[in-house]
């Protein structure tokens, strides 16, 4: 009985040998052989129309000047209100963006750069921008801010 299953053993082992050294002859000869190469295809880039349409689009920051929205609430930056050098005011701020900088303006019309605001914040708190205004005094007359 132990006989039988070590010559069938065997007999598998041989075939696996032998499969094996098939296989390794056929990878060789397909070594052997030159691959084709694929010919080069010429980029070709197919002509669509602008989507959305211009008039859809939002302007990138690029494109606009300065950025504004009104804050009605006080602005606690570094853990105290800000209040305005000049008037003493805490809430109701007109913030704009003029590039990379940040500016503070008051009811009463006191603006003053705040360093320790970024464009980041200004993103992060600013919500959608649907309109646009060609100037900042039309702007300020948007956000019920009269120039004083």
């Amino acid at each position: 009985m132990f006989g039988r299953k070590h010559r069938r053993m065997r007999h598998e082992l041989a075939e696996i040998r032998r499969h094996h050294a098939e296989m390794i002859n056929t990878c060789m000869r397909e070594e052997q052989e030159p691959v084709p190469q694929p010919r080069p295809v010429e980029a070709v880039t197919p002509v669509v129309d602008d989507f959305p349409p211009t008039n859809l689009r939002a302007p990138t920051r690029d494109e606009v000047e300065g950025m504004m929205m009104r804050r009605r609430m006080p602005l606690v930056l570094n853990g105290e209100v800000h209040a305005c050098p000049q008037c003493g005011t805490y809430r109701d701020w007109i913030v704009f963006t003029l590039g990379d900088e940040v500016w503070l303006r008051c009811q009463d019309g006191h603006q003053a750069l705040e360093p320790r605001l970024d464009t980041a914040w200004f993103d992060r708190n600013s919500g959608p921008n649907e309109t646009r205004r060609a100037t900042f005094e039309e702007g300020l007359r948007h956000l019920g801010h009269p120039k004083t």
